[in-house]
């Protein structure tokens, strides 16, 4: 009988959901793990809906949240996604699910907006309670900056507004004035 022994190498882990607030946190969790040299750990979370009407009987949310998580690291990672990558599928809410994986990790990486969220907060729920809670580093990825080095050519895809909110989470300007959006008069 064999089993399967864990890594020890540490770990940076980074929560994705499929909006493109957490394809950067994938992207900098990539360049953290390299430069750290850390096993990158790509997780997420599912839950079973509060009503079941309209779910068909066939529906698998774990295979359906896998499906998510490898198509985003696919994106993301493209051809430079590590050979010990880790994908992660847990069940329970998603803040939950980070703290208990990332519990001796070197690092957990979060977007600053997920899918869910209320207009106008600048930080998610999700990513404000594993920053307050997190037993370990917890880095929170604000605006659309990318980490040094090659990025894959589907990532600028990811930068497009895809959540109401997003808008709203663009880099501030120094003095903390809202950065102009392009194309507005008189940007600084």
């Amino acid at each position: 009988m064999t089993q399967t022994v864990p890594s020890l190498a540490p770990r940076i882990v980074v929560g994705v959901d499929g909006s493109s607030s957490s394809k950067r946190a994938l992207a900098w969790g990539l360049f953290m793990a390299r430069t750290t040299g850390s096993v990158l750990e790509a997780v997420t979370a599912w839950q079973n809906p509060t009503s079941w009407t309209g779910v068909a009987d066939d529906w698998d949310p774990v295979a359906e949240a896998r499906a998510m998580l490898t198509a985003c690291c696919a994106e993301v990672l493209g051809d430079d996604r590590p050979s010990d990558l880790r994908l992660t599928v847990l069940e329970g809410p998603a803040t939950a699910a980070l703290l208990s994986a990332s519990a001796g990790a070197r690092m957990l990486i979060l977007g600053s907006r997920g899918h869910g969220g209320f207009a106008g907060l600048l930080l998610g729920s999700v990513s404000a309670a594993c920053a307050e809670h997190a037993a370990c580093p917890t880095l929170i990825i604000h605006g659309d900056d990318l980490p040094p080095g090659p990025t894959p050519a589907s990532l600028p895809k990811a930068h497009e507004v895809d959540h109401p909110d997003d808008a709203g989470c663009r880099a501030a300007a120094p003095a903390g004035r809202p950065a102009p959006k392009p194309g507005e008069e008189g940007a600084r």
